[in-house]
């Protein structure tokens, strides 16, 4: 061999220190006029090496080698070192794989420069992952020409740094590569415009996907079946490009392909044919498949359940490094199931799992932190893996690392929920538009998010949009019609609160017409999904008697129920209901729950509780601490209840004087409620001397705090000339500024004033005069009011001609009272069928008043079984609304159609109706057989 000495020394490689083009190894000599005859005999020596190891020659394979090695050969240095990787040949060479890898690298052999930086990069047989090196060997290559190296480390930049600077570094790297026509590098630049955050274009990402993939690299099919699955969520384009990927034996697409199967995605869910691919992707190496086998045992589905085969298939998982199998075991070590309950091996593979990149282990990691489970509490630590597990794709993560930066840095939480919300969280959409809305910002295109939400079926995206819409908010006007629409589908969705919201839109009945059925109709929704305003609204309606008959005991189980589910409405209206009865032990339960609330932050019990802490606890001390600081905070009735405490005398410290200071002082920052307190002890003269004249004073103070309610109180004493001259026309002013405050017809309102008599002297006469001129600007009220003085002949001659014209105007105008009237008064004029047609437009205003009048009309206009059944109907509807005369009636219907004997539910009801205080239902049982029968 030493023949091949001097020609190596003179020729070997010397113009081959820099190549301009890729040149495959194999290639490197059979170029013609580029190769010398020198190195073609060098390759022919290397050649022989690989026929004496076919022969199993081995000393003179390695003969060979080291004679070419010991000239500097690379490709010989390049082959013996993976020769000793494979096992083969120690005893014929010195030194490890790693030192003759170096050796063919200090010769700038580029395959041994791309074979070192891979096994730098990937680790393995004694060599520890050194991501530097790999670089720096990938940065070499590249100064030589070699354009998969920029492949390669563009593909580093992608994996491990996920940031802006990294995608764009990753960016450059791979367009150089690409042109040059490297497939990989079109796949790289397509996963750059997929995941990166400024230079985001999905479209784009598609597109270099479908070159890569059109370039040869077949690789590149998972990709654009992962985009398809995972971000464009079209099912059928990712089982189409896994389906191509998997054909060509990509593991990661079998087992993808599985995991769709597993959820449904696209298909319907088949664990069955998702285990085939799970075993499939297995045997083709997937890590990802063993857990995903694993889980597939531990729940039992479409297999038998078997714990023990689960911890197998995660045990091999985990012997191949799968992070996921990790994590499925540590949760079973964590529960305890399968296996012996130990929080110390589950936070050991939760860890173990994490430095693989495992999102939910971090996320596990940082609960452990943050509620102190087995690691010392940390804010700091458990905030560090909530961002590794966000990083990592985990969208929840997003919101608690937000929660925990929340009170110091607003903006840096803003950002997170944001980016939790953009992977679609729900919680992080609703936190961010909750928060934006209180601090009134609107430098993030909330609707555009929650509609994309939305439009990926994130139920509570479908709710905010209903509430912005319903309130107006983030540049959107009103839409009702919007509003109703997003909640119904949010509630179909499974929203709870969305039911809720709806049903308060209609009772509230601002923006749409009341409707007390359909509001109860949705709270009733909104419970069976287990939503807590959903209960505490529908306790309210049983505890009124609304829609439903009265039931304390259905409203309390209700109001516990969101109590307990954190409503803090619920608590204080459930305390209140405690608190009505007056005993001690609901007293103490009332103050239980007050405490609660107050406990939760919330500003109107404070008074509440203050009650409890001084009748119950005798504390008053206590009581005017917390009013004090219930007043600095802004809640108004804390100032008023503090100055009651001390004028009490509960606080010995604190004089009557220091009250009155106490409510002065709140008046004149705005608080409207001192100024009521102030001008009520004022006038009262209970507590403090009489003095009108003061008592004016803060009424008008409480006016202009915006108390338009003190108007009423102004007029009166000007009326009755308490603390001023008497004077009509100033209190007829009053008045009138009260109307103009709540957007009523002025003439009408000061005319209702005379006519019942409030705040003034009652006159007709004069209200008459006010509601006339009312009429001229068909003002709905004053007209069915000047129906009634005509039809009764107030102050003037009847006139039912005139009562039914007002009426009539006054009915076309939707104001259900004079519907009522008007058919009432036609009836009685024997004008039946106009009579009926607006008794029966007053009921569907459910004015109950017109229940009643047409079952009485049709329980005695005919003897008929239609007509019977009419009345029944009618006076059902007024029974069911425990009005006492419908009850009554309905008893007396049912007992005259049982050959006038009461039957069961005729004695219901009269029992009911007597329990209201009816003379007649009291009468009635008195003279009637105790013994109840019932007739066929």
């Amino acid at each position: 061999m030493k023949f091949l000495a001097l020609a190596l020394v003179v020729v070997l490689f010397s113009g081959c220190k820099s190549v301009s083009k890729h040149v495959e190894p194999d290639l490197m000599f059979v170029q013609g006029d580029d190769v010398s005859g020198d190195a073609l005999v060098a390759q022919s020596y290397l050649l022989l090496s690989k026929e004496e190891f076919r022969l199993k020659n081995y000393s003179q394979e390695f003969a060979l080698l080291n004679e070419l090695a010991e000239y500097q050969y690379a490709p010989a240095q390049l082959e013996i070192s993976k020769k000793l990787i494979s096992g083969h040949g120690a005893q014929y060479v010195n030194g490890s794989a790693l030192e003759w890898a170096q050796k063919a690298v200090d010769n700038d052999h580029i395959p041994a420069i791309l074979y070192l930086a891979k096994w730098y990069q990937y680790g393995g047989e004694g060599v520890e992952i050194d991501l530097k090196k790999a670089m720096e060997l990938y940065a070499k290559a590249i100064d030589l020409g070699e354009p998969s190296a920029a492949t390669e480390l563009g593909y580093i930049f992608l994996n491990h740094w996920r940031t802006d600077k990294g995608y764009e570094t990753a960016q450059k790297l791979l367009l150089n590569a690409a042109y040059y026509g490297e497939g990989k590098a079109f796949c790289g630049l397509g996963r750059v415009y997929q995941n990166a955050g400024k230079l985001k274009n999905v479209v784009k990402a598609a597109e270099y996907f479908r070159v890569s993939y059109s370039r040869g690299y077949k690789a590149c099919a998972f990709e654009l079946g992962y985009l398809h699955h995972k971000i464009t969520n079209d099912f059928k384009l990712a089982h189409h490009w896994y389906g191509k990927a998997a054909s060509a034996g990509s593991a990661d697409a079998m087992n993808n392909l599985g995991m769709m199967y597993n959820n449904g995605e696209g298909t319907d869910l088949d664990f069955v044919k998702a285990k085939q691919y799970f075993e499939r992707a297995a045997e083709l190496g997937s890590q990802l498949s063993f857990g995903n086998l694993g889980r597939l045992y531990e729940m039992g589905e479409g297999v038998e359940q078997s714990l023990e085969q689960a911890i197998e298939y995660y045990e091999l998982g985990i012997s191949f490094g799968d992070a996921q199998s990790m994590h499925n075991l540590g949760s079973l070590y964590n529960e305890g199931n399968g296996v012996k309950k130990s929080r110390e091996k589950a936070l050991d593979l939760f860890e173990q799992a994490t430095q693989r990149g495992n999102r939910f282990s971090a996320f596990n990691l940082a609960n452990a932190y943050l509620y102190g489970e087995g690691k010392a509490q940390s804010n700091e630590q458990a905030l560090e893996y909530y961002l590794k597990s966000a990083k990592l794709g985990y969208a929840p993560a997003f919101c608690q690392a937000a929660d925990i930066v929340l009170a110091e840095d607003w903006s840096k939480a803003k950002s997170y929920y944001f980016e939790g919300a953009k992977l679609g969280n729900g919680d992080c959409a609703e936190k961010l538009t909750n928060y934006m809305r209180i601090r009134q910002e609107q430098d993030l295109p909330i609707v555009t998010l929650l509609v994309s939400l939305a439009n990926r079926g994130v139920a509570v995206a479908h709710r905010e949009l209903g509430v912005i819409f319903h309130y107006g908010g983030f540049g959107e006007e009103v839409n009702v019609l919007k509003a109703k629409e997003y909640y119904l589908r949010a509630g179909q969705l499974g929203e709870g609160l969305a039911y809720a919201n709806l049903g308060y839109l209609y009772e509230e009945g601002v923006m749409v017409s009341q409707d007390l059925h359909m509001a109860a109709s949705m709270y009733v929704k909104s419970v069976e999904l287990g939503s807590a305003l959903g209960q505490n609204n529908l306790a309210t309606f049983y505890l009124k008697g609304v829609v439903f008959d009265q039931d304390t005991n259905k409203a309390i189980e209700l109001y516990e129920q969101a109590a307990e589910g954190g409503n803090v409405l619920a608590m204080v209206n459930l305390a209140d209901v405690y608190w009505g009865k007056k005993t001690p032990n609901a007293s103490k339960r009332a103050c239980e729950l007050y405490k609660q609330a107050y406990d939760l932050n919330y500003d109107g019990v404070v008074t509440k509780y203050s009650r409890c802490l001084v009748d119950l606890d005798k504390d008053p001390q206590a009581a005017h601490t917390i009013l004090e600081e219930g007043a600095k905070r802004g809640c108004e009735p804390c100032v008023v209840s503090q100055a009651e405490i001390i004028l009490a005398g509960k606080i010995k410290e604190k004089t009557d004087l220091y009250a009155l200071q106490v409510l002065q002082q709140a008046s004149e920052r705005g608080n409207a409620l001192a100024s009521i307190k102030l001008a009520q002890l004022y006038e009262s003269g209970e507590l403090i001397q009489q003095e009108y004249k003061a008592a004016l004073h803060w009424y008008l103070q409480a006016v202009e705090n915006g108390q338009v309610d003190a108007l009423n109180k102004v007029a009166e004493f000007h009326w009755h000339g308490k603390g001023t001259n008497q004077n009509e026309q100033l209190a007829v002013q009053a008045i009138s500024k009260l109307a103009e405050a709540r957007d009523y017809n002025v003439a009408s309102f000061v005319g209702e004033h005379y006519y019942y008599g409030v705040n003034v002297d009652e006159d007709v006469s004069k209200a008459r005069q006010y509601f006339l001129k009312a009429a001229q600007q068909n003002d709905d009220i004053a007209l069915n009011n000047l129906g009634i003085i005509y039809r009764d002949g107030l102050k003037v001659k009847v006139d039912t001609e005139r009562a039914i014209g007002y009426f009539k105007r006054s009915a076309e105008l939707g104001l259900a009272d004079a519907m009522y009237n008007l058919g009432a008064l036609s009836l009685q004029l024997e004008q039946a069928s106009m009579g009926l047609e607006w008794l029966l437009k007053a009921a569907e205003q459910n004015y109950t008043q017109s229940y009643l009048l047409l079952g009485e009309y049709y329980a005695s206009h005919s003897a008929s079984l239609a007509s019977q059944r009419e009345a029944a109907k009618w006076l059902q509807l007024a029974a069911d609304i425990r009005l006492p005369e419908g009850m009554y009636q309905l008893a007396m219907l049912l007992k005259k159609q049982n050959s006038n004997k009461l039957t069961p539910e005729a004695t219901k009801w009269l029992e009911a109706a007597a329990k209201s205080g009816h003379e007649a239902a009291v009468s009635e049982l008195s003279t009637v057989n105790t013994v109840v029968e019932y007739e066929n």
